[in-house]
């Protein structure tokens, strides 16, 4: 018996595309007129459009019917006119726009803030669909790559847009929720206002809540949750949070850490504060079908739990101290409390609003940052709390316009939109910002640094071990002397060196992402080549190649020669340092 294609149903052939790419699907389409038409299956190309992308809208608006971290990856309507493939095919030709804007932030320096916004402002998340596929291992849990392998200029960049993205999606929502009227204040709302602040954190909007789902369920799943009393079922959630490692901190230095204000930390197993545990004690709360509302007091911020009843009996309430684990009494509240209010609390408690928490939040990372002025995430927690309070009204900001200034134009060069928000009332800021763009459009010429009779002795690229404080690090650039000023070098004991200033100083990144200036004296470049243990060496290039702003300066590692190699634009500054 004889077979020919059309004697197969249709059927099989489309379980057969399945396994295929869309861009087979489409190759197949070409090959006769009942591929034609089988391929043209919407849902084959519903499909292929999910398996794709993870990003269906361009912008995220305020909601407490679902996490804010789920609502820009929820299955959508199509819009009206259009199929399943006609929309992949849209998608793909912006990515491929999106990938062409992010090829020339990478070769160029000329209108890379401006090809960044034109990014953010037109794509918004749906951008993240492209930038996902060149994020560091560290945040793509399925991507396999060796270190030779990674882009780490590409890696940076896609990161730098995304974060961008991140934090206009942030302003986006404190606009909105500053707009509404009435926004509810239980379940998960306080734990979507710290989302928030989160979408300021240098890994953003990529953090998922989708835990809190999976650990609600398996509470509500459990038979006898639905025969335990309204107080048995609050400690049976106390409990959980505890084995999730939804911890309280301990201590002041734990307390105080900036990080403690970030989803990110706090999901990520790392003690917090009761503002932040009480966000997640109310989403669970709500996940077992129960009505949590934060309750802000001074000094504290503790949960309320109402469970209604069918009679007309007020509902029964509980008071929650999430941080200590336990249920308190009124009573027990009031004496706390004695020195700091007017009068005692009854019931029923005031309701705190989610503005007013999202508020406190904003000066908790400013109390951080005054507490602890050297933390890696100030910069960001600063940026949040200087949006929040700014957008909501929630009071004047504690520094300057200057400082606010310097720290924009250090860590966030790209962010061009936030001048509109710190609003100078001297208008300094409007040329601040044409500065900005013309130097964005014109970039300055970069100064040569040509190697001359007494050059440095290391290039860069080189890898190197401190041999003062042994830390490893990477050569970035080099002054043929020192440049800093006389109060550094006084402080950092210069003077005290063999060659003091004098000698040749590099700037370099430090394996804990830290830059930093050493004198050549320092630097001791024999002490990678003398290590034995192959693993040892693995674990120095690793350390290195996660360093936050490692692809801002160089495009590669050469595990071979056990350096890295330098972009663009550190091969034009200094070109003697690559013949």
């Amino acid at each position: 018996m004889s077979w020919s294609l059309d004697s197969l149903p249709p059927e099989l052939f489309r379980y057969i595309l399945t396994y295929l790419s869309p861009e087979a699907a489409s190759a197949l389409a070409q090959t006769c007129r009942k591929m034609n038409a089988i391929t043209r299956d919407d849902k084959i190309w519903q499909q292929y459009f999910f398996q794709r992308f993870t990003y269906v809208i361009q912008k995220i608006e305020y909601s407490n019917e679902e996490y804010l971290s789920i609502i820009a990856q929820k299955s959508f309507k199509l819009p009206d006119g259009y199929t399943w493939q006609d929309w992949f095919v849209e998608r793909s030709f912006q990515d491929k726009h999106i990938r062409s804007l992010l090829n020339e932030i990478i070769s160029t320096r000329k209108h890379r803030i401006y090809n960044a916004n034109l990014i953010s402002s037109t794509y918004g998340l749906l951008a993240l669909d492209v930038f996902k596929d060149y994020f560091p291992p560290s945040l793509h849990a399925s991507k396999s790559i060796s270190l030779e392998s990674r882009n780490l200029t590409r890696e940076y960049y896609s990161l730098e847009i995304a974060r961008l993205i991140s934090r206009q999606a942030g302003l986006a929502l404190l606009n909105d929720m500053k707009t509404r009227q009435n926004i509810p204040t239980e379940g998960k709302a306080l734990l979507n206002a710290l989302f928030i602040i989160q979408c300021f954190h240098p890994h953003g909007i990529l953090l998922q809540l989708t835990r809190l789902h999976v650990i609600g369920k398996r509470i509500v799943d459990d038979p006898m949750f639905s025969t335990l009393s309204l107080t048995e079922k609050c400690q049976l959630i106390l409990t959980t949070m505890k084995n999730e490692n939804f911890l309280p901190a301990n201590g002041s230095t734990e307390y105080y850490d900036i990080s403690n204000s970030f989803l990110f930390s706090t999901f990520h197993g790392k003690p917090t504060i009761p503002l932040t545990l009480v966000s997640i004690f109310c989403a669970l709360a709500e996940e077992c079908d129960l009505i949590a509302r934060p309750l802000g007091l001074p000094g504290e911020v503790m949960a309320q739990v109402y469970q209604t009843s069918a009679s007309n009996d007020a509902p029964s309430v509980l008071i929650i101290s999430v941080f200590e684990g336990k249920i308190m009494t009124l009573d027990e509240i009031n004496d706390r409390l004695a020195d700091f209010l007017d009068e005692p609390l009854t019931h029923p408690l005031p309701v705190t609003s989610i503005l007013e928490l999202i508020s406190r939040s904003a000066r908790n990372m400013i109390n951080s940052i005054t507490q602890y002025p050297t933390s890696s995430l100030n910069s960001y927690g600063l940026y949040a709390a200087v949006c929040v309070l700014k957008r909501l009204g929630a009071g004047a900001l504690p520094f300057t316009f200057d400082s606010m200034m310097h720290v924009l134009k250090e860590h966030f060069q790209m962010d061009i939109h936030l001048f509109d928000i710190l609003a100078s009332p001297l208008g300094t800021n409007a040329d601040d910002l044409q500065r900005i763009q013309e130097q964005d459009a014109n970039p300055p010429v970069v100064e040569l640094k040509r190697r001359e009779n007494s050059s440095p002795k290391y290039f860069i690229g080189q890898i190197f071990q401190h041999l003062q404080y042994n830390y490893w690090g990477v050569i970035c650039g080099w002054d043929s002397s020192c440049m800093a000023s006389p109060v550094w070098q006084i402080r950092m004991g210069i003077s005290n060196l063999t060659r003091g200033a004098t000698q040749p100083f590099y700037h370099i990144l430090a394996d804990d992402s830290s830059p930093r200036y050493v004198a050549e004296d320092n630097i001791d470049i024999l002490a990678f080549t003398c290590i034995e243990n192959e693993e040892n060496k693995l674990a120095i290039f690793r350390r290195l190649c996660a360093v936050d702003s490692i692809g801002k300066q160089f495009e590669r590692l050469d595990m071979t020669n056990a350096k890295f190699i330098p972009n663009l634009e550190l091969r034009e500054e200094y070109p003697d340092d690559f013949v």
